[in-house]
């Protein structure tokens, strides 16, 4: 459908035309010849004035050249060429001619103007008072609200159409000339549906929308299309300063939108706005306490009417409504101070286990003995998993290196295959192939472990992990959670025997 990006204001205030012409029939410029020989369509189609009018009729393919030129009787208030060349210019740029009107949305829009302009019954000049309604052919009322020598008519618009020549007699009714073409109601809801802006179109005419109209498009999911279609929708837009603080949040890889630029973080980005559309139009009106709504992304959100309109996401901060009910052609928009973020995108944003040692200085050791156990191990604990990983403390990897004498003064001195191999089987002694929060241990289990000997789980007065060594490690930190997994933070490296048959303990 052709966009029409008028108001519709402007369109009737175009349309206005200010001159109001004496109906007399002493006006011989004014006044076709009477041709009562000749039916509706016959004598306007003999009529270079009414070129327009014949050609609306032909191009509105609904029968009605055959319904005027039938016995009638009908009155026709017919625009000149002058008032259809008004409409066309108030219309704009897509609308050079009546041959424009050539989707079937267009067409039904010009059947529906033609029949405002007709009667079924013949109305002569001297029938006509102020105050008279007449219904026409598309079942809308047309109102005379002027009389004596001068008559004007008033449709649904703002503006009135003066008859300009009267009684102009047909063989089955009579036409008389106006100077605006009427336009019914469903005609202007039609061109103000079609003026209002779709739901991208609105972002983009609102400044502080720009970054959901950024993120839309570097998402690159066809989402500006979607959400210029048929609808109807909802969408909850984050304002530039939301997107400012998700980006905060985010860290240093991501200082504009611009960086979600890899196939992955593109579809991030499209989870992520995906939950703040709603394939149905919900006002704030229709919101109601505790309602969950599901999302185009699949999870729901919740709303909560506590002091305000809030809409409560995945994360522990919720976003308020700031600005509500901005009407689009395809739906609403509420205005929201917080980017939502459902719980898939939160598990996909959270740190892999090797992220989560890498980002917590105590556990910086760790992450290099990893490196120099040189076994993938860093590659395998980024994997998808999940894992459970007894993490021990900068202080136990230091206690370690202790016991273990003047030949290991830091990790690097691991250096030989040999050593490297030791090192690894200490490392996997500490992994595990599942996720095992707290609340998941008993006391006394027995949990295998990569390395392939088993720890102990002890309860007593604190979570413990006992290994092969007389000394139990405690786990400190708990339930570190990462996207593959979680991390127990404890205060003694672990052994198993393995290792400690090749250390000669």
């Amino acid at each position: 459908m052709k966009r029409i990006y008028l108001t519709t204001k402007i369109l009737f205030v175009a349309l206005v035309l200010s001159l109001t012409i004496s109906c007399s029939n002493d006006d011989d410029d004014a006044v076709m010849e009477q041709e009562t020989n000749l039916n509706i369509v016959v004598l306007a189609q003999g009529e270079s004035g009414l070129s327009n009018l014949v050609a609306a009729l032909q191009q509105a393919d609904a029968g009605l050249v055959e319904t005027l030129g039938g016995n009638g009787p009908f009155t026709v208030f017919a625009p000149s060429n002058d008032a259809f060349g008004d409409l066309l210019d108030a219309l704009g740029d897509n609308y050079n001619s009546l041959s424009d009107f050539d989707e079937e949305a267009e067409k039904n829009l010009l059947r529906d103007i033609l029949l405002y302009h007709v009667i079924t019954t013949q109305v002569m000049a001297a029938d006509l008072a102020e105050g008279n309604v007449a219904t026409a052919l598309n079942a809308n009322s047309i109102e005379v609200i002027a009389s004596g020598n001068t008559f004007v008519l008033g449709d649904a618009s703002d503006a009135n159409a003066n008859i300009t020549g009267a009684d102009i007699t047909a063989s089955n009714g009579v036409v008389h000339l106006i100077d605006k073409v009427l336009l019914p109601q469903s005609a202007i809801d039609f061109v103000t549906e079609l003026n209002t802006q779709n739901i991208p179109q609105l972002a983009t005419a609102t400044d502080d929308l720009s970054l959901l109209v950024d993120a839309l498009v570097q998402a690159d999911a066809d989402l500006v299309a979607t959400l210029s279609g048929d609808g109807p929708f909802t969408v909850f837009a984050p304002t530039n300063a939301a997107f400012a603080s998700l980006l905060d949040d985010l860290g240093d890889d991501y200082n504009s939108l611009a960086d979600f630029d890899t196939e992955d973080e593109k579809e991030l980005l499209a989870k992520i706005l995906t939950y703040h559309v709603v394939g149905a139009a919900a006002l704030s009106t229709d919101l109601s306490e505790g309602q969950e709504i599901a999302t185009v992304q699949g999870e729901n959100i919740v709303i909560s009417l506590d002091n305000g309109v809030f809409i409560n996401d995945a994360s522990d901060d919720n976003a308020q409504v700031i600005l509500a009910d901005q009407m689009a052609s395809n739906g609403v928009v509420h205005v929201i101070d917080k980017v939502l973020l459902p719980q898939e995108v939160l598990d996909a944003l959270k740190p892999n286990i090797v992220e989560l040692a890498q980002s917590v200085d105590d556990l910086s050791l760790l992450v290099d003995a990893l490196i120099q156990a040189d076994a993938d191990l860093v590659s395998t604990l980024s994997g998808d998993g999940p894992f459970t990983v007894f993490a021990p403390t900068n202080a136990a990897f230091a206690s370690l290196l202790d016991d273990l004498g003047d030949e290991y003064t830091s990790l690097a001195d691991f250096d030989t295959d040999a050593e490297k191999e030791l090192l690894a089987k200490i490392l996997t002694y500490h992994v595990v192939g599942a996720s095992a929060l707290s609340t998941d241990l008993s006391d006394g289990q027995e949990i295998a472990t990569v390395q392939g000997e088993n720890v102990v789980i002890n309860l007593h007065g604190g979570v413990f992990i006992d290994d092969a060594t007389d000394v139990n490690a405690e786990v400190i930190l708990a339930d570190q959670i990462a996207k593959n997994g979680v991390a127990q933070v404890i205060d003694k490296v672990l052994l198993p025997q393995e290792v400690l048959d090749l250390l000669g303990h």
